[in-house]
């Protein structure tokens, strides 16, 4: 019984407790549906006391201030916050960014309000990286805190290598194919850049990597790009052809992925050279996409078999996501948009910007916390959600890579998905000698 009572003690102890008001208790109303209340602190400045209230939902959030101890009829005051929480030179996706969802104030005056889920696009991708706002003790925002973005790096040279053989019928298909492709694309220096070969027996280059520095531009050229026309398919010369001329800087390219999309009808005539092309490709990291177009031998009836099999030699590893094979022409445009994702997936995946895109769904604001002079941040997806912690403060961010919180060699190649940063506590340590 005393072992039972002391325990008690204890728990009471570490616990601790308070009151409660319930007879001069204040309400302060919102929509629910809103999740209005999400986040709730008492805070106190010069004009008197307040509470602050969260409301993340309607996608884009926002902070309401709430008088304590005045006029109890005065309603709740929106701060709208979420226009002055801007992110310069990135083209923001704010409509969700949940601003509210972490509200922690300041000791010295102020408060952080933040909005984990905003977003930027690089290209087509969309990275969540969060923002939070900085608010001064008379409800100004003073520094929009955004330490995760990153540097769009979309650099992606792209040249396609058409087959404009006789047998590629009808040619509209062909040109409908690129348009489809190309209008999604985000063409211009330093981002993505986009060329066409055409090969038969010999090869033209109808436009270079850097010719055109506009969707619009490149989608107009290709659409007036002409069937050449010849009896043979020289496949190989092709893409050796764009691989020593297309890919050179005195065109444009800028050496951070290429990319070659290889779109073909019919067996090589030179296939003897395909193996030693190939390598050559592969010595210099051109990732490559082909098609095969099944139409004219559907017209003949003839086995697609061999000229499958070629032409899967031809697409980079793995196979499946880099061969494509449609059955005519006209089936084209059914594969842009898995072709697309394919392609604009190399964006996140190069060794070169590896690094740059370990935080790019960092939701960094999860969780805040201030600590003496740092502002401490919660970025439970970074590091493919194991999590981190960002500390933020006027000199500059410190930011522990992930090995300083896991041991790479034990998560036996699977992500840990600790999400660490849910959670904020700070202790002062005292040193005595």
């Amino acid at each position: 019984m005393a072992a039972s009572y002391w325990m008690l003690i204890a728990c009471f102890h570490l616990v601790g407790s308070f009151n409660v008001d319930v007879k001069n208790a204040m309400t302060f109303s919102g929509p629910l549906e809103d999740m209005f209340r999400y986040t709730v602190q008492q805070y106190k400045n010069e004009e008197g006391k307040w509470v602050l209230i969260g409301q993340p939902e309607k996608r884009t959030g926002d902070v309401y201030k709430c008088p304590v101890g005045k006029d109890s009829q005065s309603p709740c005051i929106k701060l709208n916050l979420r226009a002055a929480t801007s992110v310069p030179d990135i083209m923001e996706v704010k409509e969700n960014m949940t601003l509210g969802t972490t509200l922690v104030t300041n000791p010295k005056g102020g408060f952080l309000a933040c909005g984990p889920l905003h977003a930027y696009k690089c290209g087509r991708l969309h990275y969540t990286t969060g923002v939070c706002s900085n608010v001064s003790s008379t409800f100004e925002t003073v520094k929009v805190i955004a330490p995760s973005v990153q540097e769009c790096k979309t650099q992606l040279d792209i040249v396609i290598v058409l087959d404009g053989s006789n047998s590629i019928y009808p040619w509209e298909s062909v040109t409908a194919f690129l348009n489809s492709l190309l209008k999604n694309m985000d063409i211009g220096p330093q981002q993505i850049q986009v060329g066409i070969v055409q090969y038969r027996q010999t090869v033209v280059h109808e436009f270079f990597l850097n010719t055109y520095s506009v969707t619009e531009d490149v989608m107009a050229a290709a659409t007036r790009t002409r069937q050449r026309g010849g009896t043979q398919t020289m496949t190989a010369l092709g893409i050796d052809t764009a691989r020593k001329e297309a890919f050179i800087e005195a065109h444009g390219v800028q050496g951070i992925q290429k990319v070659m999309v290889i779109v073909t009808d019919g067996e090589s005539h030179d296939n003897y050279r395909l193996k030693e092309v190939i390598d050559n490709c592969e010595d210099e990291n051109i990732q490559r996409f082909a098609i095969a177009i099944l139409g004219s031998y559907s017209r003949g009836n003839l086995s697609t078999e061999k000229f499958v099999e070629e032409i899967k030699s031809i697409a980079s590893k793995p196979t499946e996501k880099h061969f494509f094979n449609v059955s005519d022409e006209l089936a084209l445009v059914t594969i842009v948009e898995a072709l697309g994702e394919r392609i604009f997936a190399l964006e996140a995946t190069t060794d070169l910007q590896a690094a740059s895109f370990e935080m790019e769904m960092s939701q960094a604001g999860f969780s805040a916390h201030y600590s003496q002079d740092w502002i401490m941040l919660g970025a439970v997806g970074a590091y493919d959600w194991n999590g981190t912690v960002l500390m933020v403060k006027n000199s500059g961010i410190s930011m522990p890579t992930n090995d300083a919180f896991c041991d790479r060699l034990s998560e036996k190649n699977e992500p840990l998905a600790a999400y660490l940063g849910q959670f904020w506590r700070s202790a002062n340590l005292i040193l005595f000698t």
